[in-house]
């Protein structure tokens, strides 16, 4: 009797599992199939005559990449066919022309994987950026994860440079700022940390700044000794060049690779990079040293009404090239070196500080916020003049180099002379 109702008890739980398992393969009530929605990866926000706005979004060609049938045509006309389509529509607010888009597009959008918004440049400095952010941050599809940048010029050209390595501008971006750490020369922030800054009040909004440039790698003298059936590089590129600032929810100006990287290191947001600095050898030559990573601490100090920030910087570094006859088996070198690349990083944190706070006069290193921390009573006090105030703020930039590594050899190669 006893193993019998045990019997019995498994054979039911069995039953409710497999039971369970079937109703979960039914399928979500929200489910959507693939081929019967838009992808969106890109977005682009510009401005429009009448002070209306435009809309570019960018979604997957399906039926270019093989994820449906798209309709007729065979084999021939899909692989001709772009893996994207850019469409454009304008609107007198954001959410407006967002449902516009329904009429140019068979399938319903979907935002959920968008990867990248890209705001004009123009738009950001005249027209602030703080409308589309109460639209974006309201809209449940799009995440508070998703890449926000400034683009130089017009988005729909941006988002229509063709590429070669990947099917999509959006890929490509996406692709440029996950590399990010190889340079540490852009600042570039999530949508949702963006808005955080916006709503700071004590540091100013950044992001990354791209643009189309001409292709160093089209030559023009090659462009009729192609074979058949090749395709030419394209004229232009895309880069990430810098970093846009802004005061409140406008633009006010940019960093360039140098700056930002400044920029970073105070925020101690710098994870990699190259550093050339010259060599100590008397007789010339450049060496190249690669950031390993850093770490950074502000400590503000208030004395007799003047702000002073100390900015501590530690970071480890490795000889990535040395060019000449420099002798980097010697401990000596190695602390010549250390020391030049220390004064490097100086040199880059005074280049942002100098555009910062002389010409532009916005705090986006946060200082503001590490005064806050430390002296919360006397920062209710000055909050309200922090922009008057940062102009002001004495800054020291205290760097500690270690050059952990020289790389497969230490000294540099010495041909054998015939």
């Amino acid at each position: 009797m006893i193993r019998r109702f045990g019997l019995v008890c498994k054979l039911l739980i069995s039953a409710l599992l497999v039971a369970g398992a079937a109703a979960a393969l039914t399928g979500c009530w929200d489910q959507r199939e693939v081929d019967k929605i838009g992808i969106v990866l890109a977005t682009g926000i510009d401005q429009a005559p009448g002070g209306r706005i435009r809309v570019i979004v960018q979604n997957v060609n399906p039926a270019a990449l093989g994820l449906g049938t798209g309709g007729g045509g065979g084999t021939a006309s899909l692989a001709a066919s772009k893996p994207y389509r850019n469409r454009s529509v304008e609107g007198n607010t954001m959410f407006e022309a967002f449902r516009d888009l329904s009429r140019q597009t068979p399938r319903q959008l979907f935002f959920a994987h968008n990867q990248v918004i890209l705001i004009s440049e123009k738009l950001a400095r005249e027209r602030g950026v703080a409308e589309i952010m109460d639209f974006l941050q309201r809209n449940p599809q799009i995440r508070r994860t998703t890449w926000l940048l400034v683009g130089k010029g017009d988005p729909a050209v941006i988002l229509d440079e063709p590429g070669r390595l990947e099917d999509t501008p959006a890929q490509r971006i996406f692709g440029f700022i996950n590399e990010r750490r190889l340079t540490s020369q852009y600042a570039a922030r999530r949508m949702g940390d963006f808005l955080e800054l916006l709503e700071s009040e004590s540091t100013q909004p950044f992001t990354a700044l791209i643009e189309r440039i001409p292709n160093p790698a089209s030559p023009e003298e090659h462009k009729n000794r192609l074979a058949e059936g090749q395709v030419a590089e394209p004229h232009h590129t895309l880069r990430i060049n810098g970093t846009a600032v802004f005061r409140g929810d406008k633009m006010t100006g940019w960093l360039d690779s140098r700056e930002s990287r400044g920029l970073l290191w105070v925020r101690g947001e710098v994870e990699g990079g190259v550093i050339d600095v010259p060599s100590p050898d008397p007789k010339g030559g450049r060496v190249s040293i690669e950031i390993l990573g850093s770490r950074t601490r502000l400590q503000p100090e208030i004395r007799d009404g003047q702000i002073y920030m100390t900015v501590e910087i530690k970071t480890d570094g490795s000889l990535g090239e040395v060019t000449g006859q420099l002798e980097v088996s010697k401990p000596e070198t190695i602390n010549k070196l250390e020391a030049t690349m220390a004064g490097a990083i100086r040199g880059e944190i005074a280049s942002a500080l100098a555009k910062a706070q002389q010409e532009y006069g916005v705090d986006v290193f946060g200082f503001g916020e590490a005064v806050h921390r430390k002296y919360p009573r006397q920062w209710k006090e000055i909050k309200g003049i922090w922009a008057d105030l940062f102009p002001a703020v004495q800054v020291q930039a205290r760097v500690e180099v270690n050059i952990r590594r020289t790389g497969m050899t230490t000294n540099p190669l010495r041909p054998r002379q015939k």
